[in-house]
């Protein structure tokens, strides 16, 4: 079998892939298309991939680099 990605120009498009699934022609296995409960944002699929403590860092590191750059470009 053969993976390709897709981008999907029409919204009917995702409906016509499911059919030819159904008949066995190809099989969806990417779960961005989903519609309904399964859909996640970006942010609850990510939710947990990094500690507390080291969220706490990143946003220390991003307020340091945002009051460098205002002191520079006052």
């Amino acid at each position: 079998m053969k993976t390709v990605t897709v981008e999907l120009k029409h919204e009917r498009a995702l409906g016509l892939l499911k059919e030819l699934e159904q008949i066995d022609i190809l099989k969806i296995v990417d779960d961005l298309g989903k519609i309904g409960s399964d859909h996640k944002k970006l942010s609850e699929k990510l939710k947990g991939s990094i500690t507390k403590d080291r969220a706490r860092e990143l946003n220390e590191g991003l307020n340091k680099m945002r009051n460098e750059w205002e002191e520079r470009n006052i």
